[in-house]
């Protein structure tokens, strides 16, 4: 089993067999850093894994900030899972924000999957209950969370997301500016 994908594995509990047909299935793809998986109004028939590297989910609003929603690293799952589901266009943009290579699953083939093998539904079944939870504790974040605990959450569950993402976009998954997120960090160091 390839070294990059037993992190795949291990989340989902995947045996090498099932972990062997789900890539036959599905395909790894390499992206430059700043490449657009998704733009906005467009399609998406495809879950992926980040098998290394980082991404941003985000907009730009009427007035033409630019709001990141989700910001995601190694070994966690993306894409707009309403879209998805839905069919509708969706409302965000995917960007890399380093070179990252992923593996792609097309809804085609997981329905395939699916169809010939009731392990492939449980397995569909955590993807979804995944993506819920990571949009439920987003959630909870924006409306309970004071800025510098979101940070601090950053900084403890998610040091990776640290190492990765540019100030920028954190700042801006925060909630603030880039000099409020310097004051943020200076706070956090003296206490």
């Amino acid at each position: 089993m390839n070294e990059k994908l037993q992190v795949l594995a291990a989340k989902l509990n995947l045996s090498t067999e099932r972990l062997q047909e789900l890539m036959q299935n599905s395909s790894i793809v390499k992206y430059k850093k700043g490449s657009f998986l998704m733009q906005n109004g467009e399609l998406s028939h495809q879950l992926g894994f980040i098998i290394k590297g980082a991404l941003r989910t985000f907009t730009i609003n009427q007035e033409g900030e630019d709001i990141s929603f989700l910001l995601q690293v190694d070994g966690d799952f993306f894409g707009d899972y309403e879209c998805f589901l839905s069919g509708a266009k969706s409302n965000w943009q995917l960007q890399t924000t380093t070179r990252t290579e992923i593996v792609l699953i097309e809804k085609q083939h997981l329905h395939f999957l699916m169809e010939r093998d009731s392990f492939w539904i449980g397995f569909y079944k955590q993807i979804a209950d995944i993506c819920f939870l990571e949009a439920k504790r987003r959630i909870e974040e924006l409306l309970f969370y004071t800025y510098e605990q979101r940070y601090l959450n950053l900084l403890t569950n998610r040091p990776k997301v640290i190492e990765k993402i540019p100030q920028k976009y954190i700042a801006s998954y925060l909630g603030v500016t880039t000099q409020s997120l310097s004051r943020i960090k200076s706070r956090i160091l003296l206490t």
